[in-house]
């Protein structure tokens, strides 16, 4: 009778092991898959980015001389930050340690090396001159809260007529 007590009991712990180690496996299916899955993720954001330059770029190359647009690019990629670097008509993106690149059919001007994107640094200017198109970060503004404030009451945002004023309304939302 204790074999059979002891057998049962062997019997039990082997099926309880056998048990956990299937769990263990489809765990590790599990965070295989899920890993994969998050690395899809990151590069279909870095292409949508890749896109929204391609995109800007390819209209400019297409409209008027003078036309000029400012857009602007997400600041992180799953919240992590992205390098920006546009050279000889190539434009490429750094993240994690990998690069991702897009060449352009046609030449465009500028220079952009931004380490990191940031608040500041992720609206950029495209404009179309007469043979070229040129794609530059936009310069910083400090914009003037209380003066931005002042003329939303009043009504006469457009007595703002710098392009400084402009872009700081741009960037800020203020006066609109």
């Amino acid at each position: 009778m204790n074999n059979t007590k002891a057998q049962v009991s062997f019997e039990f712990m082997v099926s309880i092991a056998i048990g956990m180690l299937v769990v263990l496996g489809l765990i590790v299916l599990f965070a295989n898959k899920m890993s994969d899955v998050i690395q899809d993720s990151r590069e279909q954001q870095i292409t949508a980015i890749l896109d929204i330059i391609n995109e800007e770029v390819t209209f400019a190359k297409g409209a008027l001389t003078g036309y000029s647009r400012q857009f602007t690019l997400p600041i992180s990629v799953d919240g992590e930050n992205y390098s920006l670097n546009l050279t000889e008509g190539t434009i490429a993106i750094s993240y994690q340690g990998r690069d991702y690149t897009r060449g352009f059919s046609h030449r465009i001007n500028g220079s952009l090396c931004l380490v990191a994107l940031n608040d500041t640094t992720r609206t950029f200017d495209v404009r179309k001159g007469t043979n070229t198109v040129t794609l530059s970060s936009c310069p910083d503004c400090v914009p003037n809260f209380d003066m931005c404030y002042l003329h939303d009451i009043e009504g006469t945002c457009g007595d703002l007529d710098s392009d400084l004023a402009d872009q700081c309304e741009e960037r800020y939302c203020l006066c609109k």
